[in-house]
């Protein structure tokens, strides 16, 4: 038969127990608090990069703007560069159709349409799709950031950058083409 435990050893484990969760508890918090506010100031410094890269983007898509679609149409307007893109896209017209048409009938129809520059406004008609595909992952980010999850509202955050860069290359090779370089 074993001997039960004294007091004396019971009181020892219960103690040391109690020792290793405290411990434990401090270093969690000693250690954690740092991590969780450079989680918060990775998601911060991310917001700030977005934002100056639609501010760039925004640069593009003025610029670009009117070598794209002929004046007439009254649809480049440098306050609004967001509803800019989104209205030379609606002017181009649905893209599964024009991925139809071979590149003669594709130049006739959209310069009935009033684009100045097909490969061009090819390529800005993704920079917008790739723009539109941030906003999901920054309203993510922002409903993260708010409930104090900085890990995930720094990955969204990442993740909606992925597609502003991806709408930056596609913006400036729309740039390039139409100023025939």
């Amino acid at each position: 038969l074993s001997k039960p435990p004294t007091l004396r050893g019971t009181m020892r484990n219960i103690v040391k127990t109690i020792l290793h969760s405290g411990l434990g508890v401090l270093l969690i918090c000693t250690f954690a608090a740092p991590l969780w506010a450079d989680a918060k100031a990775n998601y911060e410094e991310k917001v700030k990069v977005n934002d100056q890269t639609i501010g760039v983007i925004a640069g593009v898509i003025n610029y670009v703007c009117p070598k794209l679609v002929d004046p007439s149409l009254g649809i480049c307007n440098p306050k609004d560069p967001v509803g800019t893109a989104v209205a030379i896209q609606k002017q181009m017209g649905d893209l599964e159709e024009l991925d139809e048409l071979d590149s003669d009938e594709l130049e006739e129809e959209l310069s009935d349409r009033k684009i100045l520059h097909v490969d061009a406004s090819m390529q800005f008609f993704d920079a917008v799709e790739q723009f539109k595909g941030h906003f999901p992952y920054r309203e993510a980010a922002r409903k993260a950031a708010a409930a104090g999850n900085w890990d995930e509202a720094f990955l969204n955050e990442e993740m909606a950058w992925q597609y502003l860069v991806k709408c930056a290359s596609r913006g400036i090779f729309a740039k390039k083409m139409a100023d025939g370089e």
